[in-house]
Parts: structure tokens; sequence; C-alpha cells
């Protein structure tokens, strides 16, 4: 299984995908991509189970009962306990950091043992790396797409109903749920908040949601002589070389067309 293919291609896919999501575009959700991502997770997950416990064959008898009572392919046997002491032990220490169980690193410990075990410490962290990146792809796939559905729904007024049908089918049914519930919480948290505030009216919640307010006073040096500027504050003369304070309405179009520069604050 997954022999053909480099671990983690599949996620590297996927996190293609989530890198061409943008404000203005987003691509049919990948339920395929998204699959063959998980499946090979629990793979991964299974094949790290597998080699752990060819090291210690009373770990292995355990998990082969649990899997069988969670597939329900057979009936379970009773299981060979470890020591309450083990046990506490093998939960709290990654597989690189377990001390060796039933005395299988011994002073009577042959070069072909080590060798295995050896082997199966690189095999299992190998894996483990790759499982977590493929959760991380995951999870960067689905919030770049969560990101644009909220977005998306701010710029309509957190109405659900007004998303285009070209959109829609684009999405996954959960990703619909999601925009449906996320509509429905922030609508519920505005209306609770303007009864407190404005009983009488109604706030545009959905007004430059994307956007913070800017400073209406920026500061700009002149690159280019502009002569003089009628401004909200009088007149103002913009001669090269020179700062000014100034309101942002009446000169942005100046700094558009490289006449001014906006001097950022330190």
């Amino acid at each position: 299984m997954f022999t053909s293919k480099m671990l983690g291609d599949e996620a590297f896919r996927l996190a293609k995908e989530a890198k061409d999501i943008t404000t203005d575009h987003i691509p049919a959700y990948n339920e395929e991509q998204v699959r063959l991502v998980t499946q090979e997770t629990r793979y991964l997950w299974t094949r790290i189970e597998d080699m752990y416990a060819s090291l210690n064959p009373s770990i292995g008898t355990q998990q082969e009962q649990q899997r069988r009572q969670q597939t329900g392919s057979g009936p379970a046997e009773p299981a060979e306990q470890l020591p309450a002491s083990s046990q506490t032990h093998a939960t709290q220490q990654p597989f690189s950091q377990q001390p060796p169980l039933d005395g299988a690193m011994d002073s009577q410990e042959d070069d072909s043992q080590i060798e295995h075990r050896n082997s199966i410490s690189g095999q299992t962290t190998l894996y483990a790396q790759t499982l977590a990146r493929n959760k991380r792809c995951l999870l960067a796939y689905h919030d770049r797409r969560a990101r644009f559905l909220r977005s998306l729904l701010w710029t309509l007024h957190l109405a659900p109903s007004l998303v285009p049908g070209n959109l829609l089918a684009r999405m996954s049914p959960d990703e619909q749920t999601y925009m449906r519930e996320y509509a429905k919480l922030n609508s519920a948290y505005r209306d609770a908040v303007e009864a407190q505030l404005i009983p009488s009216g109604s706030l545009d919640w959905a007004a430059n949601g994307d956007l913070p307010p800017r400073d209406p006073l920026i500061e700009v040096r002149v690159v280019k002589d502009c002569g003089e500027v009628v401004t909200e504050n009088g007149v103002v003369s913009l001669q090269a070389g020179t700062q000014h304070y100034v309101s942002r309405a009446d000169v942005e179009h100046l700094i558009t067309i490289g006449y001014l520069e906006h001097v950022s604050p330190c």
C-alpha cells in the first residue's frame, strides 16, 4: 500500500490547492484528495502501532484484541495484562524514549536484534513525522477555505441565501452547513448587542467588516512638486522634499500617481 508514491505526496498536492485559494477565488472542494490524505494518515498510524508491537509481543496481542473489538471481526480473547507500572510508563513516553520491555535489550542481546530495533526506530520516526505533516496540510486546507467562507458571508451581510450558485457548487455539504451555522451565530450575537445598545435602531455589522478603520491623518513626503492643494483644513503648499500631515482623503490620489509618498510610522 502506498508503495508507488512517495510518502506525503498526496498531502503536498492538497497544500498546493490550499495555496490557490485567494480572497476572490476558491476551487471546488477536493473530496477525493482529502480522502487519500486521510487514508494515508490512518495507514501510517497502523504501521507505527504494528512496528512498535513487534518489539513487544504482549502489546501486540492487546492491540489485536482491540482492533477485533472495534471492527467486530471476531470474539475478543482475554489479552495479556501488563503490570500497572509498565502500562503507565508506556503511555507517558514517546516511542523513541520508552525503555525496552520484557528485557529485550539486556546484556545478552545480539547485533541482529540491535539492528532490528534501530531499523524500527528510524521507520517509526519517519512515519510519525509524515503523519504530523499530513495533519497540518489537512488543517491548512480546511482553514483557508473556512476563511474564504467567512469573508464571503460578511460581504453578503451574513445572508447565506445570497451566495451565488457557482460558488455553492464548489463547496462541500459540510461547508454549506458551516456557513449557515456561522451566519446564525453571528446574527444572534448581533441582535443581542443591538437590543442592549440601540433598542430602537440597528447597526450595519457588515460594513467594512474585513478592513479596520484607517487613520484620518497621515504623514506624506512630497516626491514631485504639486503646488498648492486645497484640503479640508485649508490650502497646503506641497513642495518637493517637504513632509506634511494631511487628510488621507485629500491626497490619496496623489499617492496613487506617485507625487506623494506615505511615510509609515516607526
